[in-house]
């Protein structure tokens, strides 16, 4: 595959737009889901981007499966989201969420960077004309703790950012408590359909299991035995 700079930096020409799986395939998603090519007409839109920050994690807790470790924060207006944030005029999209990274969770772009080849997708606001590249980087577990840890050092923390967690992957024997009932917080932007799209897509969860957590995260909310 051949390449073609893009603000500066080596990218693919060709960014295919990922497998959606069908429980995922609604109007929310597929709607604004675009390629990154064709997100560049639109140039006169502001321009964010975030990252997945994840770990393989093996083995189980007392709640349930582990299967990985996936840090995603609390924002300054009280939903969830990913690290990441609005890139500069003329500034480099790579080179933006990597600042943004270390402004909000004490990241290290020159040890670890996010690069082109932790690209996933990329979605289009066009009500807020907005475009939003969105990134999945694999880390270790020790480097993933690290972050964890120096993330409270992070110049934003505390103003943008109020706290970072761990997205609970199981279902507990209650069938809402664990994943489905961590849905229900208020996510910003597309951050609750880019977390599900993540984990189809690193098969963390089949398409099966994810159906099922949605469905769980709907419906059961209101169940007796939920706490």
């Amino acid at each position: 595959m051949s390449d073609s700079e893009v603000n500066g930096g080596l990218v693919s020409e060709t960014l295919p737009i990922p497998e959606i799986p069908k429980c995922l395939q609604i109007r929310t998603v597929m709607k604004s889901l675009t390629s990154y090519t064709e997100a560049q007409q639109f140039d006169n839109y502001r321009v964010a981007a975030h990252t997945c920050v994840w770990a393989p994690q093996e083995g189980a807790s007392n709640f349930g499966q582990l299967r990985a470790a996936i840090m995603m924060h609390l924002r300054f207006d009280g939903t969830f989201g990913f690290a990441g944030g609005l890139i500069d005029a003329g500034e480099d999209v790579v080179a933006g969420v990597n600042r943004e990274m270390a402004e909000e969770i004490g990241w290290s772009p020159t040890a670890n960077p996010v690069t082109w080849s932790d690209y996933y997708n990329t979605h289009v606001d066009h009500n807020r004309q907005l475009v939003l590249h969105f990134f999945i980087k694999q880390l270790t577990l020790e480097q993933f703790v690290a972050l964890e840890r120096g993330a409270l050092l992070a110049s934003e923390y505390g103003n943008e950012v109020l706290g970072s967690v761990r997205v609970p992957l199981y279902t507990m024997e209650n069938m809402y408590n664990g994943l489905p009932a961590f849905l229900n917080n208020k996510f910003v932007g597309t951050a609750k359909q880019q977390l599900l799209l993540t984990l189809h897509h690193l098969h963390l969860l089949t398409e099966e299991e994810i159906s099922d957590v949605i469905y769980k995260s709907q419906n059961l909310k209101l169940g007796p035995n939920r706490f």
